[in-house]
């Protein structure tokens, strides 16, 4: 468990599925996440199960003890299969009830606090352009735009939409080296 300002990044427990389906059922939220919207307490329970095998922390908010969203750094697949070493791609989904607040800024602070702690050298993250929050949670811990791309809506597979590619660089290691592959990526 580890502390920020009014929340807790904590593991999922079995009870948090209730949460989980609240703020997974929101369509905004799941839009913006890149998942399909959970309808049933087996979606809920499907979806926390998933997201505590891959290491996902559970965002806890510290006076209610309410689980509002979750944040995670996941391992990167490169363009030839094979598996990033020195970095991780953020992800991210709060209750749409919580929005416009600054958790997930200060939740991401914290998430990049523990990457640069055990030795990550970058993170990314990919984001649809019109999601302007999610821009600015990005911006305001020092990730920087590095590319744009149009690919194929989730939502409406015959609509094509604006990704964003982002970057923070946790040490100065990487920015020395002359053969930086961060770019290459998207």
């Amino acid at each position: 468990m580890v502390e920020t300002d009014g929340l807790l990044l904590r593991q999922f427990q079995d009870e948090d599925w209730l949460d989980v389906l609240e703020y997974g059922s929101q369509i905004q939220v799941a839009k913006a996440a890149n998942f399909t919207a959970l309808r049933t307490k087996k979606d809920a329970i499907s979806f926390q199960n998933i997201l505590r095998r891959d290491g996902v922390w559970a965002i806890e908010e510290k006076v209610s003890h309410k689980v509002i969203g979750n944040i995670g750094s996941f391992k990167i697949i490169k363009p030839n299969g094979l598996l990033e070493k020195s970095g991780y791609e953020v992800g991210y989904a709060l209750n749409q009830n919580f929005w416009g607040r600054g958790l997930m800024t200060k939740a991401l602070r914290k998430l990049c606090d523990l990457e640069k702690k055990r030795g990550t050298l970058f993170l990314q993250a990919r984001v649809y352009s019109d999601n302007l929050a999610s821009c600015k949670v990005l911006q305001n811990n020092g990730f920087k735009l590095q590319s744009q791309r149009e690919v194929f809506d989730v939502f409406l597979p015959n609509k094509k939409i604006s990704e964003l590619y982002y970057v923070k660089i946790l040490t100065r290691e990487i920015e020395r080296s002359e053969n930086n592959a961060v770019d290459e990526r998207f």
